[in-house]
């Protein structure tokens, strides 16, 4: 997890704690792998989310992050022993059979996503 997210669920953990009417549960990282968008809000009145991600609301209207979405139509890249993505751009490893490498137009990241 980079600073970012660290700092947000920092902030998530305080807000609880101080009463905010924030679910507690809120304070774990909602992303399935990766760390929201820092400053992401995409819930009511927030903005859409930038390519590449997805947006994640809690049940209870909580938090509405913006959350790493790599691979099309939601399926998963393949992961470390660690859980996350597995990095296929330069110096990375090479992707699986019928997987394909899809690299961030920054170079941001590189993961091996199913071929669909």
């Amino acid at each position: 997890m980079d600073i970012h997210g660290h700092v947000y669920l920092l902030f998530l953990m305080l807000a609880c704690l101080l009463g905010n009417n924030l679910d507690c549960e809120a304070a774990e990282n909602p992303c399935s792998y990766g760390s929201p968008l820092h400053g992401s809000y995409c819930g009511r009145g927030g903005h859409p989310c930038p390519q590449y991600h997805s947006c994640k609301i809690a049940p209870n209207d909580a938090y509405a992050v913006c959350c790493p979405d790599y691979c099309k139509a939601g399926s998963l890249p393949v992961m470390d022993g660690n859980g996350f993505p597995v990095h296929c751009g330069r110096g990375g490893m090479q992707c699986p059979d019928s997987y394909i490498c899809r690299v961030a137009p920054t170079d941001a990241w590189a993961v091996c996503c199913p071929d669909i």
